[in-house]
């Protein structure tokens, strides 16, 4: 007989099923003990069972019911566990807490029989054709059964917590309930479990109510020892009616729980089984008839709707079913989805880890090996980057999504999330170094192709085709990494960093490359001003500056000719833009005024220009005409010319002080003579004072200088002019020849005597030549007088100290010198005067 909540209340139906059935014994594990403590034991039980991997492929079970009236007896036959079942002699306590165990059933085929309308033909078969029959039933997931301690026992007495906590873990946990109860016992209170049905009923209300998503379970009650007496629709009826007044008489928590009936939380079916004793055949076959509802998936009577699982992976479930018990202890409000979320929180956090650990222990292998033993290293480019990162990071997903996958699904993709960013933070740094060694390997590739470039192709073209092929090189090596996750591995700070580090150093290159053209060309400007800008100056005359600078804007343009286009526009030829350009033009400028200043420095230098008013004097007063040197007689006219060439010469003075055109426009540098890297203040007034080139101090230095020089120039004239005048007579020279005939041919006869009086000869003879006797008669009157004076000036110092004052001055220091010491009296008395 059988109930199917299809219909009303269900039918009745008899159907010898197919043969099913179990296989060895199994072992259970007591998770809850009488002392109420949970075990720690349900992940190794779940593993020696092998159930661990099972993920959401799993059912719960329990049976509820009051001592000694075969629940263990019940699950044993019905599932093929091995639950401690009642002495029958002793008829005293056998389950003490809840004990769990793995069903056994297996399905076997057997031969459809002929029965068309029950629901046990269908799950014979599979369907109405039979095929599922010729194929095979379908075996549903593994089964995890729940004996719970019976309630009502005397072990007890009148202590019901743990019967109504108990009865609560099983509510909370199974998605199947059985109820347990004899046929005798419908209709009572006690005996039906009515009071505990109610308190359990309520406690859940107050409980659960708080979460909306609350899944369903459904309630079976088995009725044992059914005679058929009694119609198992009638005992339907009267348990749903006890069911229905039990639910109106709890208390509800909330207003809108006040209409609520007990089948909007829970699904209601019924069974019944013969007497075991007494019917064992009969027994035997209705247990079978009811384990097809646990085993066979395409049963139309299949008691695990997926609305009942409570979506807990079996690797979490004994931390779910844990807390549950705890919360239930502590009388705190339960929530089952929040328990659901926290034990995928967990394990997945627990999985994630795992992969983490996976992750780092390919990491640790990929870099031992040869071909990722460079990953990190910020100075090596990895070959293969992209295919080594994706391989770490699929590596690690995988582990993940195998196991956490069968979690809650907001939670799996939370935590999912977090692993990737975990997992790509730690790519991330590898990626770092990747692209610091891609940024030093691309600027070496640049500098390298701007070391040794090629002698056909321009500098412009090969440092525009050096900077394409290295930022090609970055970007081929970064472009598919980014793809895994763009806001990870993004590039585009690091690219940009490295475009403007190539433009530095285009930029520094070309500089250098405008550099060496400007000093290549001021170096031939100054080559070509130095050897002909001395030849405007020497003449003197009022347009050696105009033809000095007109020299100097030849020259400069002749410089410029091969960066200067059609249009006059100024282009280097590096493919430096604009503004480079005209910086390096202004550069170019600058520094050929510099050399242009440079010589003026040197051409108008106190000496040189002393020198060229020496010679302009020289020629005027020292030579004729034409250019023949002048010698002075006595009562020639020597201070008309003196004063003549004197004054020209010093005319000459004021144009080399200033530099000053023909038209009285002063010469100013058209660019600023400032260095714009190295601005200093005392270069703030180069162009300013460009056009002075002598000062008036040195004005009057070299003036004085010059005057002098003629002053001398003028004396030796002079004096050229006495001493042709003074002849020596006749009778004096035949006076020294007779009375010096004797000394005259000693010194034949002596060569020494004879050497150095011809050394003497030839010193006076260029002496005299040079006009220079009179430089050398004063130097000599000066060496002379200064003698005397330092004579003096010691024979003075011996005759002011007397013999008894040294004496005095002096003391002994035996074994040494004697120092002389001043009297102090004698010291202070200088002082004072």
């Amino acid at each position: 007989m059988c109930f199917d909540d299809r219909v009303p209340y269900g039918y009745l139906c008899n159907r010898t099923p197919p043969t099913l059935y179990v296989s060895k014994m199994t072992s259970s594990l007591q998770l809850i003990d009488q002392d109420k403590n949970f075990s720690k034991d349900i992940s190794q039980f779940l593993e020696s069972e092998k159930l661990i991997d099972n993920g959401l492929n799993y059912h719960v079970v329990s049976v509820f019911g009051s001592q000694s009236t075969g629940k263990s007896t019940l699950l044993n036959a019905l599932f093929g566990t091995d639950f401690n079942v009642m002495n029958e002699s002793t008829r005293q306590q056998t389950t003490k807490g809840i004990w769990m165990a793995k069903s056994t059933l297996t399905a076997i085929d057997s031969p459809s029989s002929s029965s068309t309308d029950s629901f046990l033909d269908i799950a014979a078969s599979g369907d109405s054709s039979g095929e599922a029959n010729r194929s095979g039933d379908r075996l549903s997931s593994d089964i995890l059964v729940m004996d719970v301690e019976g309630t009502d026992g005397r072990e007890r007495g009148e202590d019901q917590d743990f019967e109504r906590k108990s009865a609560l873990f099983a509510l909370a946990t199974s998605e199947v309930l059985i109820v347990n109860m004899w046929e005798n016992q419908v209709g009572l209170y006690q005996g039906a479990n009515m009071g505990l049905l109610k308190t359990v009923f309520e406690v859940n209300l107050s409980l659960f109510h708080a979460s909306k998503q609350t899944p369903r379970s459904m309630i079976l009650f088995v009725i044992r020892d059914h005679i058929g007496t009694t119609p198992l629709e009638n005992l339907t009826q009267t348990i749903l009616a006890d069911l229905d007044r039990q639910w109106e008489s709890i208390a509800k928590p909330s207003k809108d729980l006040k209409g609520s009936k007990i089948h909007d939380f829970f699904d209601i079916q019924f069974d019944a089984l013969p007497h075991k004793v007494l019917l064992p055949d009969q027994f035997s076959s209705k247990v079978q008839q009811l384990s097809v509802r646990f085993t066979n998936p395409s049963n139309p009577s299949y008691v695990f709707d997926p609305k009942y699982h409570r979506n807990v992976p079996i690797d979490g479930w004994n931390m779910y079913a844990e807390k549950i018990w705890e919360q239930i202890e502590m009388n705190k409000d339960l929530d089952l989805p929040t328990q659901q979320i926290l034990v995928a929180r967990f394990r997945c956090s627990e999985i994630a880890a795992q992969a983490v650990e996976q992750f780092d222990m390919n990491l640790k292998e990929l870099q031992a090996s040869e071909t990722g033993r460079s990953l990190g290293d910020s100075k090596v480019v990895v070959d293969g980057f992209e295919a080594h990162l994706k391989t770490l990071r699929d590596g690690a997903l995988e582990v993940y999504d195998q196991q956490a996958s069968k979690y809650n699904s907001k939670v799996y993709q939370g935590q999912r999330q977090d692993l990737i960013a975990q997992i790509d933070g730690r790519l991330s740094a590898l990626f770092k170094a990747q692209l610091a060694a891609l940024h030093k390997t691309g600027l070496a590739m640049f500098t390298a192709a701007l070391k040794e470039p090629e002698k056909s192709t321009s500098f412009a073209v090969t440092i525009s085709e050096a900077k394409k092929k290295a930022l090609s090189y970055f970007l081929d090596n970064v472009r598919d990494v980014a793809e895994i996750n763009p806001e990870i591995f993004a590039y585009k700070d690091e690219f940009e960093a490295f475009g403007a580090e190539l433009d530095a150093i285009e930029n520094a290159r070309k500089s250098q490359e405008i550099t060496r053209l400007i000093n290549r060309g001021v170096k031939k400007l100054k080559h070509l001003i130095n050897e002909e800008l001395d030849g405007f100056f020497m003449s003197g005359d009022d347009k050696m500056w105009d033809n000095a600078l007109n020299f100097y804007n030849t020259t400069l343009k002749l410089i410029l000719e091969p960066y200067t286009n059609s249009d006059g526009i100024i282009d280097f030829g590096v493919g430096a833009n604009d503004e480079t350009n005209q910086k390096g033009y202004d550069e170019i400028r600058r520094k050929s005024w510099l050399a242009f200043d440079a010589k003026l420095k040197e051409i108008t230098s106190t000496n040189n220009v002393l020198s060229i008013l020496q010679e302009t004097f020289d020629l005027a007063f020292k030579y004729d005409e034409n250019k023949v040197p002048i010698v002075w007689n006595a009562g020639d006219d020597i201070e008309t010319p003196f004063v003549s060439a004197r004054d020209k010469s010093l005319e000459l003075l004021p144009k080399f002080a200033t530099a000053e055109l023909s038209t009285g426009e002063l010469i100013k540098p058209d660019v600023s003579l400032v260095n714009p890297d190295e601005e200093e203040e005392e270069d703030e007034d180069l162009n300013v004072d460009f056009a002075s080139r002598i000062n008036k101090a040195r004005q009057e230095e070299i003036r004085n200088k010059f005057k002098r020089q003629a002053d001398a120039a003028f004396v030796d004239a002079k004096r050229s002019t006495t001493q042709t005048a003074a002849q020596i007579p006749f009778f004096v020279i035949v006076l020294l020849v007779v009375l010096g005939w004797n000394e005259f041919m000693a010194v034949l006869r002596n060569p020494f005597l004879f050497m150095f009086c011809i050394m003497v000869g030839a010193a006076a003879y260029i002496t005299f030549t040079l006009n220079m006797w009179g430089p050398l008669i004063s130097v000599a009157d000066a060496m002379g007088t200064r003698a005397v004076d330092i004579a003096k000036e010691k024979l003075r110092q011996a005759l002011e100290v007397s013999p008894e004052h040294q004496q005095r001055s002096r003391i002994a220091i035996p074994g040494g010198d004697a120092i002389e010491l001043d009297e102090m009296k004698e010291k202070q008395q200088t002082e004072n005067e």
